[in-house]
């Protein structure tokens, strides 16, 4: 009897971005929720302010109680999610159970910051990318795959899934059913998927309705999940090799059950478990961003069902609204049972990609980013 497979996405994590530092300061009172609050209101868009504020946090603290009513507030008035980390990882464990003394409620003068110049801005500028420069090659992968989802503009895609799936007794793939699906990805709501048409007939179907083995989370979840500091992955870098034309180093890395957050659900039990999982990533030498990653989960408990978890993502540059973005453009995922011998594949292509209605363009792959 055929089974109903489903990998589970992953949890998008967040990064504090606050990864290059700033000029030594002198001591400061801990920064207060009106001081982040006026911050906000004039660069609640700005991703690099809000780092140097990140940054600020980091050294001086905050003198607020760190609760969830309180970061709601400053999510909603337009903190970033490395932000809201910043706050969160201020306590330090030697600092006394009680709150620091409240400072004096500045005025909103003393708290606007300064209006930058051009030079002084410039002058940041260059500062940050030396920094950077000077960090690891692999950190600065970190960097990139830990920001993707926050880089990300809104927009639709159209993805199409072509199921194939191998029963007792077959000696190859046979197809199954190809779907088509329009995709809406939000910076806050994460993946939507609309399912329109089955073999290219119109579908009323809901997605999440679908029989059969489905995937979510092709869009940064393998790379937060692989790169996040909480995964404690084990990278080793294994070689250098051309991939799509671009030059990249591969490595292996390996995360263990204890640190992962993969999950895997067996619709037919309803049951659902958390794997180690091992695999392999390119980085492209040039731009540090990821051009493919692979991963297989493993130790799966022996009374559960699925026994073959295995995906891939390969991501290419695309232009939506005249920008270019790195995105998936092909995807594969495999899941099986060994015991009952059988297997699905999936081959997934991600197409016209747009932002209000806007043309998809793809870039050579030998041109500058």
């Amino acid at each position: 009897m055929k089974k109903s497979l489903m990998v589970g996405s992953f949890l998008i994590l967040a990064l504090c971005a606050a990864m290059i530092g700033g000029l030594a300061q002198d001591k400061k009172p801990p920064v207060t929720k009106e001081e982040i609050l006026t911050f906000l209101k004039t660069k609640a868009d700005k991703r690099i302010e809000q780092g140097d504020l990140a940054g600020e946090i980091a050294q001086r603290g905050v003198a607020f109680p760190i609760t969830e009513e309180n970061l709601e507030a400053l999510r909603k008035a337009g903190a970033r999610s490395f932000l809201l980390d910043a706050i969160r990882n201020s306590v330090k464990k030697e600092e006394p159970e009680t709150p620091p003394e409240r400072p004096r409620l500045k005025t909103a003068e003393e708290t606007a910051p300064p209006l930058p110049t051009e030079e002084s801005e410039a002058a940041k500028e260059k500062a940050r990318a030396e920094a950077f420069a000077k960090l690891p090659f692999l950190e600065q992968a970190r960097y990139f795959a830990l920001e993707y989802a926050d880089s990300l503009p809104d927009f639709m895609a159209t993805q199409t899934v072509t199921r194939y799936e191998q029963k007792p007794g077959d000696k190859d793939w046979k197809k199954q059913d190809t779907l088509e699906i329009e995709l809406a990805y939000r910076e806050r709501g994460g993946e939507k998927y609309k399912l329109t048409k089955i073999d290219g007939k119109p579908s009323t179907l809901k997605y999440e309705n679908l029989g059969g083995s489905t995937s979510t989370g092709e869009f940064g979840s393998l790379l937060t999940a692989a790169f996040s500091p909480d995964s404690k992955a084990e990278f080793k870098e294994l070689r250098k090799e051309a991939f799509n034309k671009r030059q990249a180093v591969v490595y292996d890395f390996k995360v263990k059950k204890a640190f992962s957050s993969s999950q895997i659900t067996d619709r037919t039990t309803h049951q659902t478990i958390t794997a180690a999982y091992q695999g392999t990533v390119w980085i492209d030498v040039e731009t540090k961003r990821v051009l493919r990653i692979e991963q297989a989960n493993e130790g799966m408990p022996a009374n559960f069902a699925i026994t073959l978890s295995e995906s891939a993502v390969e991501y290419d540059w695309v232009k939506i609204a005249d920008q270019p973005y790195l995105l998936p453009v092909r995807a594969e995922v495999l899941l099986g049972s060994d015991r009952d011998r059988y297997y699905t594949r999936n081959v997934i292509e991600f197409k016209n990609y747009r932002k209000f209605d806007s043309d998809i363009k793809f870039l050579p792959l030998d041109k500058d980013k």
